[in-house]
């Protein structure tokens, strides 16, 4: 940052993270990337190690969470310009949050339908209203010259936040896991959701009320 403030021609201007839209939409979008992948990594462990589904199988089953992410970029984009991007955005939010929450009481006993297949239902609707309503902040009041790196920066976290989702929750799966698998993943499935929690207080703070 030291050295991009001083360039005479830096790779990403400093004055850019004054547009606190931009800043709102990259703090949900890495937190997209922590919430959805910190809870993908857990959950597929689950349905293959715990409930015993194939890959080939749990992909058919959990295709019901893209259909539903689907649905919730195509609504989000029709309402983002009636309510804003701070509306969808929260309420994707707490979607997400919720659909990580319904996944916490996994079993060992249980199945795709019991311990599933609810989360899925709620979190892809939110992930999809996320992505939207994300991508819209983060380009919002860029000049056009710089709209190639805001999309850019936008990607960027996304990946960073994948990342670290996995790791996190890869690390608090292990931590709680010594007494069994299960347990582990409920831990992992929390950390997932506090992700969410990060990603709200961004929506709810940083993203302006009207934009």
């Amino acid at each position: 940052m030291v050295v991009e403030a001083r360039a005479a021609a830096p790779l990403v201007p400093l004055r850019i993270f004054r547009n606190r839209t931009l800043v709102g939409g990259n703090l949900l979008m890495l937190a997209v990337g922590l919430a959805v992948d910190g809870m993908l990594f857990p959950l597929t462990i689950h349905a293959q190690q715990v409930l015993g589904y194939s890959a080939l199988q749990f992909g058919l089953m959990s295709a019901v969470m893209t259909g539903m992410s689907i649905a919730g970029a195509f609504a989000g984009q029709a309402l983002v310009t009636r309510l804003g991007v701070r509306p969808i955005a929260i309420g994707g939010m707490l979607l997400v949050l919720g659909g990580a929450l319904l996944l916490v009481p996994v079993s060992a006993g249980g199945s795709f339908a019991a311990d599933v297949l609810a989360g899925l239902l709620v979190f892809g609707p939110g992930m999809g209203a996320c992505f939207v309503a994300a991508q819209i902040a983060a380009l919002t009041g860029v000049p056009e010259e710089e709209s190639g790196l805001a999309a850019g920066l936008v990607d960027t976290l996304f990946t960073i936040g994948s990342a670290l989702g996995i790791a996190i929750v890869t690390s608090v799966a292990v931590a709680a896991g010594r007494h069994g698998t299960v347990d582990g993943l409920r831990a992992a499935f929390g950390a997932a959701a506090s992700f969410a929690v990060l990603g709200l207080l961004a929506a709810l703070f940083v993203l302006p009320r009207r934009r």
